[in-house]
């Protein structure tokens, strides 16, 4: 993160910071982990910003096919419609059981020719429709990350602001307390009295009482939970699809942390597989077989439980989900 390279010069500045050193850097953490939330929510658009493109990319290949399916359809259309004008002249002309024969055969091309050509423009319709959303979709969340990396600028400038006032108001402490030691007169100290040693009661010592562990309250981020929300019922609606196939192309998925162990993931069905485990705040890379996955963990979270949902529909880009297990309680 662009504030760690603060963190030395702050940490030299705490020792002349006085009784304000608490406060400062509690006010500082809060403020990185701010920064930390926006670079999670960053990440979290940027992998929803991708399926969009994938879906988009999909819609115009179906938009594509649809187009050209339509087009066959209309000339298949008209065929059978020049075919069942002359059926019809050439039965009224010399009508006899070849002519009746040819042109109910003509009629039923022609009706059938006209139900393709409908049936297929819905579907255009339908297609067209998707793909209007999809591009609407996609240039509001284009604008979503445009924004947050906004606010992830103006939130490194104000951390930035805050560690350069921490350390002049530090530098300036400093050097008070160097001019009042120079000013200084040492004065003699008095001797010491010899005075007889006179033995103090102990105390009984009382051991003290366990006290309940405090409970964390957590604000959570409006953006983080309706992330969690709208992923959770995206996998709902995939999971409770019983047309879809029910595919799993790994037996043994693995993910690994950084310097952590292997965890397995457990399948759920149409190539979702989930696990739970804890994180270690920071900028981590969790290795899933060959793919590697970036994410930023805020302080908060060090040590908390986060839920990982991985999307191996389409194998050339694999999708990694994950949020704090935390969040779910919100849901409920």
């Amino acid at each position: 993160m662009a504030v760690m390279r603060y963190c030395s010069l702050f940490l030299a500045g705490l020792v002349v910071f006085g009784g304000a050193v608490a406060q400062a850097q509690s006010t500082l953490g809060v403020e990185k982990n701010r920064l930390a939330r926006l670079e999670q929510s960053l990440e979290n658009k940027q992998v929803e910003l991708e399926d969009i493109e994938n879906e988009l990319l999909s819609y115009e290949y179906k938009l594509e096919r649809a187009q050209e399916s339509l087009n066959g359809l209309r000339k298949e259309f008209e065929e059978s419609r020049l075919e069942l004008e002359e059926a019809r002249r050439a039965h009224e002309s010399n009508a006899n059981s070849d002519t009746e024969r040819r042109l109910t055969k003509a009629k039923h091309g022609f009706a059938m020719a006209e139900r393709g050509v409908d049936s297929r423009s819905r579907r255009l319709e339908f297609i067209q429709s998707n793909h209007k959303e999809l591009q609407a979709k996609l240039t509001e969340e284009r604008k979503a990350v445009v924004q947050t990396k906004a606010k992830i600028s103006a939130q490194q400038d104000k951390i930035s602001q805050m560690v350069e006032t921490m350390l002049a108001k530090a530098e300036e402490s400093e050097r008070r307390a160097a001019l009042a030691r120079s000013a200084k007169v040492e004065k003699p100290k008095p001797p010491k009295l010899k005075t007889a040693a006179i033995e103090k009661p102990k105390k009984k010592e009382v051991a003290p009482k366990s006290q309940p562990a405090p409970v964390v309250e957590r604000n959570i981020d409006p953006e983080l939970l309706s992330y969690v929300e709208r992923e959770q019922e995206r996998l709902s609606t995939l999971l409770a699809d019983k047309d879809g196939e029910n595919k799993q192309t790994f037996r043994n998925l693995e993910l690994r942390p950084s310097g952590g162990e292997r965890l397995p993931f457990e399948f759920l069905g149409k190539n979702q597989y989930r696990l739970v485990t804890t994180v270690e705040a920071g900028r981590q890379t969790y290795k899933i077989n060959t793919w590697k996955f970036r994410r930023t963990i805020p302080a908060e979270d060090d040590g908390t439980r986060y839920v990982f949902v991985f999307d191996a529909r389409r194998l050339s880009r694999p999708r990694l989900v994950m949020y704090p297990e935390y969040v779910l309680d919100s849901l409920k």
